[in-house]
């Protein structure tokens, strides 16, 4: 599957990380989709059905961990792989990161060629019929 065709969902409160993924994705060819909220980003996953979403872990009134148990409801998007983004160590998040379901984690600040590798080694893995 092209690039062009495989959708990313960014859910993250801080606009500044939003923008600074959605550019970095983009310029790999990766439509990009943005959410700033947990309760915002269940409702567009349920709108575009992303073929990856990256989660914020601590946001307001719905955490990354909430809003992925929800997506995960949804038979459409039970399968969509959700990388969790957090600024909090490893040992404090991996984790639960892994046992509500997310298929990995990035922490921040992070560096922008690791995340470019991460995505496209999750989205090669998924374009194999």
């Amino acid at each position: 599957m092209a690039k062009e065709n495989q959708k990313i969902l960014v859910i993250d409160d801080d606009t500044t990380i939003v923008d600074l993924i959605k550019s970095i994705l983009t310029k790999e060819g990766y439509p990009v989709f943005t959410a700033n909220n947990g309760k915002d980003g269940l409702v567009k996953a349920g709108e575009i059905q992303p073929d990856l979403i990256l989660m914020d872990i601590t946001m307001p009134d719905m955490d990354g961990y909430q809003a992925t148990e929800e997506i995960k409801k949804n038979p459409k998007l039970t399968d969509v792989p959700v990388v969790f983004l957090t600024g909090k160590s490893a040992s404090e998040d991996g984790g639960k990161a892994f046992a509500t379901g997310g298929a990995g984690y990035v922490r921040k600040p992070f560096n922008n060629q690791q995340l470019r590798d991460l995505v496209n080694l999750i989205m090669s893995s998924l374009a194999v019929d």
